[in-house]
């Protein structure tokens, strides 16, 4: 249902924000709808191959292993190697949640796969590499990780501690 109701949310200011556009009468609506169309071009094919490819991904995941490294059974040794893996997921929320949900599939545990998708938010080292570090610098890079390190492990923990 929430979902529902924010796709709705996005649709309105959507349709709110090109009514404004178009009221102002002096070329922002086209050229809003001109950067628009550029960038769902560029973007689009990027999500069509997350799409499947997190569809392979959910389908090869070997599920004994999956169960056995995280599984409700794996408890903190479980969510530090789920945290370890969140944070080298490659890829945007597509693929990081696609994999999250097909490990819970596979018989992840609900800590595990919390400490995964807080780890990949918090540390996705490909973004970290492209974005964070040219453009804030390896003190601050540095500084950030050390501080949220332990994020995803109190997390996962916090998340075994409510359901137990």
């Amino acid at each position: 249902m929430a979902l529902v109701f924010f796709t709705i949310f996005l649709w309105t200011a959507t349709v709110a924000m090109g009514v404004l556009a178009w009221r102002k009468d002096d070329g922002t609506f086209v050229a809003g709808f001109r950067d628009a169309a550029r960038e769902s071009l560029f973007i689009a094919p990027r999500v069509c191959v997350g799409i499947f490819g997190s569809g392979f991904i959910a389908e090869l995941l070997p599920k004994e292993t999956v169960s056995s490294l995280l599984g409700s059974g794996s408890g903190s040794l479980g969510i530090l190697i789920a945290s370890i893996a969140g944070a080298f997921v490659p890829g945007g929320p597509v693929v990081a949640f696609a994999i999250g949900a097909a490990a819970l599939k596979a018989g992840a545990g609900s800590p595990q796969i919390m400490g995964f998708v807080v780890s990949w938010l918090l540390f996705s080292f490909n973004r970290t590499l492209i974005w964070e570090l040219p453009v804030m610098r390896a003190r601050f890079t540095g500084a950030r990780i050390l501080l949220s390190a332990p994020i995803p492990l109190i997390v996962g923990h916090l998340t075994m501690l409510s359901a137990g």
